[in-house]
């Protein structure tokens, strides 16, 4: 096997090696969904409570004309990724979700957010806990975002539902909420989503943020001859150059196929945390020419 010469993010570049993260492939409502995350005040980052779409979509059928219901009565005119702080290249997060409520039961509803891309939804719902406060109005500022990063530019819609109970009972578990049979939700307030990659900063491929002049990528490969590579490397562009294959754009994301040529170069490396699998003795059960991200 032939491989790209990389050079490993570290103390000898001056530079920390990012958190491997997913990277969500075109249009993956499940993917970005299940990687919700939310940022306290104090910088904590906490993952989203996920549960099921249809189960919130029950409740708010049986529920959204109840008097009891929270109303969510203000919220960006839409959420944008990367904005605000971008953690490692990966974890995007806006500010704050700024999202106003009403609810006459004394809590702060739990927020619920889907995923929506055309007609399709996320399987799941990622929610963020209520509080049982005593108030009947306020505005939740806590951040919102995904432990993902985008393969390309995408456009979705947050389908967001404000989930309360008559008692406040189960408000700050999602979970035990939904099936309570004191919950009661609202129909959903749709706000337009746009998700970027992060942004590179130099060379022609897409650094993550870390990688000045090449590409933040895996090289890690399996073919039927061995294993071998970096779970998240710096592929200098001259590197490409010099094994006369063109400088990618971007890293492939998951699904993607021909990673590497019938050389056994990697000409499309995966991005960090996949690996190009060749072959069924790898895992890739199409045995795809050039092998697949995994």
């Amino acid at each position: 096997m032939r491989f790209l010469a990389v050079v490993v993010l570290g103390l000898v570049g001056c530079v920390a090696e990012p958190p491997t993260a997913p990277v969500c492939a075109a249009d993956d409502v499940d993917c970005f969904a299940d990687h919700l995350a939310f940022v306290d005040a104090s910088g904590n980052v906490s993952t989203a409570v996920l549960v099921d779409s249809t189960a919130v979509a029950s409740l708010q059928a049986a529920t959204s004309t109840s008097a009891s219901v929270p109303v969510l009565t203000s919220g960006p005119p839409s959420y944008l990724y990367p904005d605000g702080t971008v953690i490692g290249g990966y974890v995007l997060l806006a500010p704050d979700m700024n999202l106003s409520f009403t609810d006459p039961n004394g809590c702060q509803p739990t927020i619920g957010f889907t995923v929506l891309h055309g007609a399709t939804r996320s399987k799941h719902t990622g929610c963020f806990p209520g509080l049982h406060d005593m108030k009947m109005s306020g505005t939740i500022l806590d951040g919102i975002g995904f432990q993902a990063s985008a393969a390309v530019d995408e456009s979705f819609d947050f389908e967001i539902a404000a989930i309360s109970s008559t008692n406040c009972d189960s408000i700050d578990d999602p979970a035990g909420l939904i099936a309570s049979a004191s919950a009661v939700a609202n129909n959903d307030v749709t706000i337009p989503l746009t998700i970027s990659p992060p942004p590179a900063t130099g060379g022609g491929g897409s650094g993550g943020g870390s990688c000045p002049g090449g590409l933040l990528a895996s090289t890690l490969e399996c073919d039927p001859l061995g294993s071998s590579g970096e779970a998240s490397t710096c592929i200098p562009d001259s590197d490409f150059t010099e094994a006369g294959v063109p400088v990618p754009a971007a890293c492939a994301p998951a699904g993607t196929t021909g990673c590497e040529n019938s050389n056994g170069t990697l000409v499309a490396p995966c991005c960090p945390g996949l690996t190009c699998a060749v072959g069924a003795s790898c895992g890739d059960a199409t045995n795809a020419a050039g092998g697949t991200c995994k």
